[in-house]
């Protein structure tokens, strides 16, 4: 016995079978399509890295600086002359050894020296006198002291440094002598108005 319409069941009707099979279809279709869009992104987006990466580190190139050196000419083309600098230094002023180089006494013509005989020795002092006088020195006349030991010079204030350098001088003349403080007053025979005074001792 048949029963007619839908009672025969889903598998008989082929209608219900076409339905299927484009549900199917379309399952795979839809996978398909998604596949394919996600293999495009993954190459879109390799293309885009691998840009990116060259992109980030782009290869620069600077310009090779190159010196010419170009020789000097006049205006008629033949080379010109170069002219150095020439730096002159000046030896440095060194201070005398002299005793008046030392001691920056007065210069021997601004001093008045007088000579006194206290040797015993006759006509002692007027050859020291003529001495100092080849010196430079300014003299006074001659004259006569106490008999003493040794030869002393003897200057007033102010002309300390004169009486070293008045030594000094003796000294090239073969005559050894000592610095000592002036009497005062003035003994006898002593010319006031002389700076310095040299005793002949014996």
């Amino acid at each position: 016995m048949s029963f007619p319409g839908p009672g025969r069941g889903r598998d008989s009707d082929p209608g219900n079978n076409h339905v299927v099979m484009s549900a199917g279809r379309g399952a795979v279709l839809v996978a398909v399509a998604i596949i394919a869009g996600l293999l495009m992104l993954a190459v879109v987006r390799d293309a885009n890295t691998s840009g990116s990466a060259t992109e980030s580190a782009p290869v620069s190139t600077l310009p090779v600086a190159t010196t010419l050196v170009v020789p000097a000419t006049n205006l008629d083309g033949s080379p010109a002359a170069t002219s150095g600098t020439t730096v002159t230094t000046k030896p440095k002023k060194t201070t005398s050894t002299t005793a008046k180089g030392a001691s920056n006494a007065r210069p021997n013509d601004q001093v008045v020296v007088q000579v006194l005989n206290g040797s015993a020795i006759t006509g002692a002092a007027t050859t020291k006198t003529n001495d100092l006088k080849a010196k430079g020195y300014q003299t006074a006349a001659a004259g006569n002291a106490v008999p003493q030991n040794g030869t002393t010079v003897q200057c007033k204030a102010g002309y300390e440094k004169e009486a070293q350098e008045l030594v000094s001088q003796l000294s090239t003349l073969g005559t050894p002598a000592t610095v000592q403080p002036i009497a005062n007053p003035l003994p006898s025979g002593f010319e006031p108005t002389a700076n310095c005074y040299v005793i002949l001792g014996k």
